[in-house]
């Protein structure tokens, strides 16, 4: 790996630094309303183990069995944490995220400088990569605020470990098999991209840059079963804790996966057609581009081949599982329910473009050397507008008044920034029933009340796509209750229809429930019945 200047190393350190700790700082009074959906469907999964008693009557953790093959190395890694922060799982995410925030810059900064003969494009390309980006598929990617830090960010802030480790020496490509396996385990969905993008990265690499020895068949079986071993951990508990046996109404299940899963996620080409946008033309252009103006110097156009090859493969592959899966079904009688999870897979294809823009602007600077002096301020000049970018002057300018710009540094890094939201009337609401309510007490109320309250929730669609693949029966009935309340027709029938499940408290947005109305903050209402 090339040198780098301890002044140049000191300026990654200390910029991730400071990101790092203005996110912490920012998010220290931060409440559970600004996590993810995703995120509040894993923290209470989290206090189940922590307290076992809790949930008792909750729509999957009723048992924890449901959940157990659900991302355990996120899981158990947030818990740890949470022992530093007395058990406040919204803290020990923002712990978390320190952590990611300085991971993500530093490594993908490193492997950005590996492949590219420029600190300042890799320095900017690391800031770069940061933004948040959104996906087909209801994905994204990059790194921002408390929201973001979910297990897939924590995985790719690892993901370039693996490429950093590899070299010529077949025992270091081997070890560098081993790790992309086993963070894999932190969100194995965006952990089969990975793979999939170092398996293909591997076998381009030795055609392209004839490194055939380091690729024979003996080599390539080694290496993947060296990833099947880092995979061991998740592999084993998601199938030790998930069944494909059909003991249940296909037919039902179905009706069930439609309700709460979009229908692209099992028709590729709806799925595909997400691609068609204008703000993928910023993954895609850059990758034709870097292909027309490195045509005539071989090195660097089989860089271009390669950088194309992994965009496709990476796109197409995770599609072809959706057919594959159902044809499998079909055959064995199974109900495989994979494939609308590896579809999301593709999200990974952005990394090649990231990779085309450095190499284009590393081309712009070796045109050239006298551009090399401007380099700094270029990156400099980036950074100023990035510090503006949440501004209302920014708003409507392309890309610096987009997600990407304007998520990569935190409120209180931001000039004229719109301030945090105050705590909403959902955080209140749940801090009252917290206060004034049992802890076995069920409640109809939304997910976000399930892991700030420490209550069991019944009915909500959000928490019923933990029993997918952990309990299809249990999916099947909450698919059932859930059309039975959506048929009834008055506020009457829908409190007597909760009283069968022994419901508590009724949080609703409604007026005029017939019930003792207890607290009220905000639009947002508290019923006992």
């Amino acid at each position: 790996m090339k040198r780098l200047s301890k002044q140049k190393l000191l300026v990654i350190i200390v910029f991730n630094l400071i990101i790092a700790v203005a996110y912490y700082i920012d998010n220290l009074d931060a409440n559970y309303s600004e996590l993810s959906s995703d995120i509040q469907n894993i923290i209470p999964v989290a206090q189940k183990f922590d307290n076992p008693e809790l949930f008792q009557d909750d729509l999957y953790l009723d048992d924890i069995n449901n959940v157990k093959y659900y991302t355990p190395f996120y899981v158990q890694s947030l818990r740890f944490i949470a022992t530093f922060t007395n058990y406040n799982y919204v803290q020990a995410v923002n712990v978390l995220g320190f952590i990611c925030h300085v991971t993500f810059g530093i490594l993908w900064f490193f492997l950005l400088f590996r492949f590219v003969n420029n600190f300042w494009v890799a320095f900017l390309v690391s800031i770069l990569i940061r933004g948040v980006i959104w996906l087909p598929g209801l994905e994204i990617w990059g790194i921002s605020d408390l929201w973001t830090i979910m297990p897939r960010t924590v995985y790719i802030s690892l993901l370039p470990l693996p490429f950093l480790i590899l070299s010529n020496s077949f025992s270091k490509v081997l070890l560098a098999s081993f790790l992309i396996g086993l963070i894999f385990n932190f969100h194995p969905i965006t952990g089969l991209g990975g793979i999939l993008l170092f398996i293909s990265f591997l076998i381009l690499s030795s055609i392209y840059f004839q490194k055939k020895e380091r690729f024979t068949l003996r080599n390539l079986f080694l290496v993947l079963v060296t990833v099947a071993l880092g995979m061991i951990p998740f592999v084993f508990t998601y199938f030790g804790k998930t069944s494909s046996e059909v003991t249940y109404s296909i037919e039902e299940f179905n009706k069930a996966f439609s309700a709460r899963i979009p229908d692209y996620f099992n028709q590729p080409f709806q799925f595909l057609k997400q691609w068609l946008q204008l703000k993928t033309l910023f993954f895609i252009l850059p990758l034709i581009v870097f292909y027309v103006l490195s045509y005539k110097n071989q090195i660097q156009h089989k860089k271009a081949k390669l950088l194309v090859l992994l965009t496709v493969i990476l796109i197409l592959i995770p599609t072809i599982s959706v057919p594959v899966e159902q044809l499998v079904n079909k055959l064995l009688g199974l109900n495989l329910r994979l494939s609308f999870q590896l579809i999301r897979v593709q999200k990974v294809a952005v990394i090649p473009g990231f990779f085309a823009w450095a190499f284009i602007l590393e081309r712009i600077i070796n045109t050239n050397k006298n551009r090399l002096k401007y380099a700094p301020y270029v990156v400099g000049t980036y950074l100023v507008l990035l510090v503006f970018s949440q501004s209302v002057w920014l708003k409507k300018v392309p890309f610096f008044g987009e997600d990407i710009s304007k998520t990569i540094l935190p409120h209180n890094l931001s000039a004229f920034s719109t301030e945090k939201d105050t705590e909403l009337a959902i955080d209140r609401m749940a801090k009252y029933i917290n206060k004034n309510t049992n802890s076995t007490d069920i409640l109809c109320a939304s997910y976000i009340y399930r892991g700030a309250t420490k209550r069991s929730v019944v009915f909500d669609g959000k928490g019923a796509s933990m029993l997918i693949e952990g309990n299809p029966q249990q999916f099947i009935l909450w698919h059932k209750r859930q059309e039975t309340i959506n048929s009834l027709n008055n506020t009457q029938a829908i409190v007597d229809y909760l009283k069968q499940f022994n419901v508590d408290y009724f949080v609703t947005r409604n007026k005029n429930v017939p019930a003792i109305l207890i607290h009220t903050e905000g639009s947002i209402s508290l019923y006992k019945l």
